[in-house]
């Protein structure tokens, strides 16, 4: 996932990755937290964080989303690879959500919604980058919960790697217009209403690095 841009105080970021393992069993985790399994009946903290006036110290259920779109992707790479025949011998995934959360806090007029969701997934694996789109295509066909997002109609930037490369194999941009991405569009919004003075020392000290 690239390094994170400043963005707008009132965009939530939560990011959550997984691991893929044996027989479908896949790790989620994000930082600070235990991680969970998805294979197993094991309890995990799951709720709203003290600041929300909620007990969690652990997973929020946006976490758990994430999670478990992630994981779902991840199981089913693991079914499509069986029929297509495709090797590979891991896959590790990487998803940030950026969620405009005024609404849910101060103004009431707005309603909170996933401004973006990115999307990164790494295989190892030797297969040409045609095998790749081809998993890739009917990995988005079959996951149910890909299939959610896709009806909710939620700004996508999905991104397929070979492990071991910074090219992405494949790129989609899911119910989202051409041009600028909105976590593009949200970090110029954010550095277009920094303090002037601010502004001024970061072009200058961009003036510096080109020297």
């Amino acid at each position: 996932m690239d390094k994170q841009k400043k963005l707008p105080a009132y965009i939530g970021v939560s990011t959550v990755a997984t691991q893929s393992f044996e027989h479908m069993r896949v790790e989620a985790y994000f930082d600070g937290q235990p991680s969970i399994m998805f294979d197993e009946p094991a309890g995990f903290d799951i709720g709203s964080p003290p600041d929300l006036r909620g007990q969690s110290r652990g997973w929020t259920p946006v976490h758990a989303q994430l999670a478990a779109l992630a994981s779902c992707t991840a199981i089913t790479v693991t079914v499509v690879a069986r029929d297509q025949g495709f090797r590979y011998s891991g896959l590790a995934t990487s998803l940030t959500s950026l969620i405009d959360i005024r609404g849910f806090f101060f103004d009431l007029h707005l309603r909170p919604e996933y401004k973006q969701l990115s999307f990164d997934l790494t295989l190892k694996t030797k297969a040409t980058s045609t095998k790749i789109r081809a998993l890739a295509a009917e990995t988005h066909r079959r996951c149910p919960q890909l299939g959610l997002f896709d009806l909710a109609r939620i700004p996508m930037l999905v991104r397929w790697f070979r492990a071991g490369e910074s090219r992405a194999v494949l790129i989609e941009r899911r119910h989202m217009p051409r041009g600028k991405t909105p976590q593009e569009l949200l970090a110029r919004q954010a550095v277009s209403k920094a303090p002037r003075a601010a502004r001024k020392k970061t072009k200058r000290n961009a003036t510096v690095k080109r020297k």
